[in-house]
């Protein structure tokens, strides 16, 4: 398990998940520690239309266009505080 992780967990923000890294309001939280992991990231949230969170470093944060970001996913840092909320899907 990252550590990036371990701190979601221990914020009391983000739940545990068997398929996702974690939950959060509900929606599915991946990790990208860096950029190499992004794609990655990414990929993994089209499954579910994009409607979830990012979770990366805020330390991080400036490494990510987080405008781009926000128009696929919501993006939370390491601490499970909201950088951008995500979208919802319309029922």
């Amino acid at each position: 398990m990252s550590s990036l992780k371990d701190n979601l967990l221990k914020s009391g923000k983000v739940k545990s998940s068997e398929e996702w890294d974690g939950i959060y309001d509900e929606l599915p939280v991946v990790i990208a520690e860096d950029t190499s992991s992004l794609t990655e990231a990414l990929q993994r949230l089209d499954t579910v239309g994009g409607y979830g969170y990012l979770a990366i470093w805020k330390k991080n944060l400036f490494l990510f266009n987080t405008k781009l970001l926000s128009k696929r996913c919501g993006v939370i840092d390491e601490n499970g505080n909201l950088l951008k909320a995500a979208r919802v899907p319309k029922n």
